[in-house]
């Protein structure tokens, strides 16, 4: 248990806790179809795995949910890292929504039938929903490949002068008018499931959601429309539980180990017969002996393997999530340090000169109306430009204008520049 470790029986579970339990499992289906398109690049036969994604999950997913169901838990592989079960509706439940202050009434432990329907719902049900997904999507690309689709656009594409059917005009002036091949039945088949299957598709998102709507408001003891046709809801596991499911498993384990095993009587009377002196005798003892520890080693490590295996699998997922950062910040940095800096922007282009005006010389530290250095720099207020003070003085009280851009200026607008020590 990672989340949560117990709990009251009678406690309900909140809706958040058993939508994340629901949610984990599809989460992890999107990380292990990452996993194997990024090892896919290294090993192309990887790549072949990725067309049977849903077969390849579907049954990693029946070796998760089967084991934890078929060794005797109520819950699945999800279920039990949110500490929760699945348990039958009691009569109170199924009549009626659940009060605030009414705990659920406390239910037998499921039955190997109800198992296997969960174990069938949690690895049948989201198997058969993404091949549908991905039929929709197919019979949605093929019947759009057939026939555009409708709009401008589509009419455009259907009766234009490239295959489509012809036009009007043209069916008058033939005498008759053409009629398009009736489609295959297959063709039939694809567009009636396209037109069907979003349908469907928002009929079952419809009812999840008004489940989880009336889970939330505690009008309803089931959060899944699924469980309900199960006859199934959700509750915490508590201490109790967890212990009894421990000693079930550990006289499980005696049991298994008793029937693979010789009995104790048979073993004795073994070691006696050894003790004899027989040389068979004593062979039959060593290969009793190590018999027993080879089936000792084996039922250990499958043991060791059952009992962390939850715990190994949550540490993969972590760990390949700390290695994808890892490399994705060393491709970053190497990246940055493989760039060339960013060169410096040109400078901006030249202005062209007014006409009417005196014009730009060469070199900008120059006197426009005098070509000579700029002495004693003064800058017309109208129009920014700086020359001399007493050429521009002159020029402006003769002129009444700018000396290049020829905008009217007066001598107050002549300004005087004072340069720094």
């Amino acid at each position: 248990m990672f989340v949560n470790l117990g709990g009251d029986e009678n406690s309900v579970p909140t809706y958040f806790e058993v939508v994340a339990a629901d949610r984990l499992v599809p989460s992890l289906k999107a990380a292990v179809v990452y996993a194997l398109s990024v090892f896919s690049q290294r090993h192309p036969w990887v790549h072949r795995l990725l067309a049977y994604d849903d077969e390849l999950f579907a049954l990693f997913t029946l070796a998760l949910d089967g084991h934890s169901l078929l060794s005797g838990y109520d819950s699945t592989f999800a279920d039990s890292l949110y500490g929760l079960k699945r348990r039958a509706l009691g009569p109170r439940q199924a009549a009626g929504p659940r009060g605030p202050g009414i705990p659920p009434p406390p239910a037998e432990r499921l039955s190997s039938r109800q198992r296997w329907y969960v174990l069938i719902a949690t690895v049948l049900l989201p198997y058969v929903r993404a091949k549908l997904d991905k039929t929709y999507r197919a019979c949605a690309a093929a019947t759009g490949a057939a026939q555009p689709g409708g709009g401008v656009l589509g009419l455009a594409l259907r009766y234009s002068g490239g295959g489509g059917a012809p036009a009007e005009g043209a069916d008058e002036r033939g005498g008759g008018s053409a009629t398009p091949p009736a489609p295959a039945p297959r063709e039939r088949l694809q567009r009636a499931f396209v037109a069907a299957y979003p349908w469907m598709h928002a009929g079952m998102e419809g009812l999840t959601f008004a489940y989880h709507l009336s889970y939330l408001l505690g009008a309803s003891a089931v959060h899944h429309p699924v469980l309900h046709a199960l006859g199934l809801s959700m509750a915490r596991t508590s201490g109790a539980d967890m212990m009894a499911m421990d000693k079930a498993k550990q006289t499980r384990r005696q049991a298994l180990l008793t029937s693979l095993l010789p009995p104790p009587s048979a073993a004795a009377a073994l070691a006696a017969a050894a003790a004899g002196g027989s040389l068979a005798a004593r062979a039959a003892a060593v290969a009793a002996r190590l018999r027993a520890g080879a089936v000792r080693g084996v039922l250990g490590v499958r043991w060791a393997v059952e009992d962390h295996a939850r715990s190994a699998l949550i540490l993969a997922v972590f760990g390949f999530k700390a290695l994808e950062w890892w490399y994705t910040t060393a491709e970053a940095s190497l990246a940055r340090g493989k760039a060339l800096p960013v060169p410096p922007p040109p400078p901006p282009p030249r202005p062209a000169p007014p006409p009417l005006g005196v014009g730009l010389p060469a070199d900008p530290s120059d006197c426009p109306v005098c070509r000579k250095r700029t002495v004693n720099p003064a800058a017309i207020a109208t129009s920014g430009y700086v020359a001399c003070y007493p050429c521009a003085f002159a020029y402006v009280m003769e002129h009444g204008a700018c000396p290049v851009s020829g905008l009217p200026a007066g001598l107050d607008h002549v300004r005087r520049l004072y340069e720094a020590a």
